[in-house]
C-alpha cells in the first residue's frame, strides 16, 4: 500500500492547485495543443464505507493495471479530429504550434457518454461492480464537485476512492451514473450514487485522466489513497500511477497536477519512491467531454 502525506477522499480542494485523491494517470490548459480529439469508442454511508473497503485491494490492482496497458481497446470505434486551432483556450483547444525539445503534446478529449446520458458509440458498460446498498456519494442538488478531467460540465467527482468514480456522467436513469476508471480501455462502470446531482461546471484548471509518456508508460490520475514520498524529495506528492512502480511526482499542491506545461511539450517527474527521479516528456494527455 503506498502512503503519502495527501489526504484520502473527500472532496478535491477548490483553490490551491489540484490535490490528488490517488490511484490512478491525466491534465488540461496551456500551450501545446496540437489538436481537439473527439473519441466515441467501441443511513447507508456506514455500510457502504465497509463494503468499499472491502474491494480497496482490487480495484486498487486494476486500476494499476489499466495504467500500464499496451493501448486503448475498442479499436472498431469512430475518432474525429476537430481542428480547433485559435478558436479557444480552454483545456479542448489547440495551442502553438512550436515546442521545446520534440512535438508538442496531442491533447485528446475523450468523450465516452452522450449529452443524453447513454455511451457512445463503440463504448461498452459493465454493472458487475454496482452495488445499489453501497452507493457512491457524487454530491447532491446543494454541493457537487466536477471530475478533475473535465473540459465540460455535468461531469462529476465522486466517493470513496476506492470505487474508482472520479470521472462520472449522470444518466436518464435516477441515481445511475457511468464512471470512466481507465482511460485506457472502453468500459464504463454503472454505479449507484446516494442522490440526485446539481449541474456543475467544469474546473477552472482540468487535469488529465491519462498520461501517454515518451517512454512508453501510461498513467493514470490518482483518485486518493496513500502513497510515500520520493526519498530526495520528502514535500513531494504523487499525481499519477504509471504502472506497478513508477510515480509521477511533483511539489504538493502543484496547480498544474504535477505536469510542467511551460513549454508545447509538456514533461513530468517520474520515479518510484527510492528514487531517481527522472524528467520524462509527455506524448498524448487525455481529458474527458461529454459527446454531442
Amino acid at each position: 500500500m503506498r502512503s503519502s502525506g495527501v489526504g484520502q477522499g473527500g472532496r478535491r480542494r477548490a483553490a490551491g492547485g489540484y490535490v490528488p485523491r490517488v490511484g490512478s494517470c491525466v491534465d488540461s490548459t496551456g500551450p501545446g495543443r496540437e489538436a481537439d480529439v473527439w473519441v466515441g469508442r467501441a443511513g447507508r454511508r456506514a455500510a457502504g464505507a465497509r463494503w468499499w473497503a472491502a474491494i480497496f485491494v482490487a480495484a486498487s490492482v486494476t486500476a494499476l493495471a489499466g495504467c500500464a496497458s499496451e493501448g486503448r481497446t475498442g479499436g472498431q470505434a469512430a475518432v474525429t479530429t476537430v481542428s480547433t486551432a485559435g478558436t479557444g483556450t480552454g483545456a479542448g483547444s489547440s495551442g502553438a504550434g512550436g515546442a521545446r525539445g520534440g512535438a508538442v503534446t496531442r491533447l485528446v478529449n475523450l468523450a465516452p457518454v452522450d449529452r443524453r446520458g447513454q455511451p457512445a458509440k463503440g463504448w461498452t458498460v459493465d454493472g458487475r461492480d454496482d452495488h445499489p446498498d453501497a452507493p457512491i456519494d457524487c454530491g447532491d442538488t446543494s454541493q457537487v464537485s466536477p471530475a478533475p478531467a473535465a473540459v465540460s460540465g455535468n461531469i462529476y467527482f465522486c466517493s470513496p476512492s476506492a470505487a474508482g468514480a472520479d470521472t462520472c456522467w449522470p444518466t436518464p436513469q435516477a441515481h445511475r451514473m457511468l464512471c470512466l476508471r481507465d482511460p485506457y480501455s472502453a468500459t464504463l462502470a454503472a454505479l449507484t450514487a446516494q442522490s440526485l446531482v446539481a449541474t456543475v461546471s467544469p474546473p477552472r484548471n482540468p487535469v488529465p485522466l491519462g498520461l501517454v509518456l515518451a517512454n512508453g508508460d501510461r498513467c493514470r490520475l490518482r483518485d486518493g489513497g496513500a502513497w510515500g514520498s520520493p526519498v530526495d524529495h520528502p514535500d513531494y506528492a504523487g499525481y499519477y500511477s504509471c504502472g506497478p512502480r513508477d510515480i509521477v511526482w511533483a511539489p504538493q499542491n502543484a496547480p498544474t497536477g504535477g505536469i510542467d506545461r511551460t513549454g508545447g511539450r509538456w514533461t513530468v517527474l517520474v520515479g518510484d519512491v527510492t528514487g531517481p527521479l527522472t524528467t520524462v516528456s509527455v506524448t498524448t494527455a487525455d481529458f474527458v467531454t461529454t459527446a454531442p
